[in-house]
Order: C-alpha cells, then structure tokens, then sequence
C-alpha cells in the first residue's frame, strides 16, 4: 500500500489520507478523487490519462516522514500543478483563493466531468491580489488540488 503520490512536472510529495494499491489509479483513464493530508489538505483529482508518470511510495518510517506545513487558509482554495509546488512561504503562493461561496463539492463534479470530456472549465479565484479566472483544460491537466479552508480555532 502507498502513501505518498509524486506527480511528474511538480516536485510535490503528497501524503494520501488513506493509503491506495497503484491499480487503484491505472486501472482506467477516469479521474480518481484522492483525500490528501500534506502540504495542502483537500481533495487530490488525478486525471491518469494526462499524467506522464506518477510514483507511489510507502510512507517512510517514524521520524522521517513528511512534516505538516502549518498552512493556514483563510478560505478554499484551487492548486493547480507548479515547477516549485505549494509553497506557502513564497510570495505569490502557488494556489489560488476560491470565492467564499464556492461549493467544493459542485466545482469537483464540474473539474473531474471536464477532465472525462476533455474540455475546458473555468474557475473563478480572488483574494488579497485581486480576482481572476483559471482556464482548466481537462484534457490537458494531470491534477488539481481543491482544499476546504482552515477551520478557526
């Protein structure tokens, strides 16, 4: 069983949740939704016949797995795959804010049915820098990451 997903073109390492069998993935080109842990938490959707290679890898032993980053996220937000991957510490950070009145739930049927049809969603994205419009070609990209935003304490 795995836990850790590496997907080619972002130096990402993701912790899954649950650990998977890699046929769980290959097993057809449909999108496969994967709760993720680390370093973003949400929703991974992979989109195996856009990815050019992805490594699964077992959790390595205590003490030397990956450390959660502490990202706290003011509201949901969109990752799309990045050459630097989720930095939070870089300025701009590499994930999108989503509007506050997203449905996650409705924007991941909306990204895996585009990512099935090979066609392009649009998603709309705000914060402190403005707002915009991501251009998501589902025939095109290997994955996107969506994450509910940080509970306040």
């Amino acid at each position: 069983m795995f836990s850790i997903l590496r997907i080619e073109g972002d130096p990402t390492s993701w912790k899954l949740l649950t650990a998977i069998e890699a046929g769980q993935v290959t097993a057809s080109a449909a999108p496969v939704a994967l709760d993720v842990s680390e370093p973003l938490a949400g929703r991974l959707l992979l989109s195996p016949r856009s990815v050019g290679s992805a490594v699964f890898l077992e959790l390595p032993p205590p003490n030397v797995g990956v450390t959660p980053n502490g990202v706290f996220l003011p509201w949901s937000c969109l990752y799309v795959p990045s050459p630097t991957g989720p930095d939070p510490h870089s300025n701009p950070q590499r994930y999108y804010l989503l509007p506050r009145s997203v449905d996650l739930a409705q924007l991941e049927a909306d990204i895996t049915a585009a990512m099935v049809d090979g066609s392009l969603v649009t998603v709309e994205v705000s914060g402190p820098a403005g707002t915009g419009i991501v251009v998501l070609n589902g025939a095109a990209v290997p994955f996107v990451v969506l994450c509910p935003g940080t509970p306040s304490s």
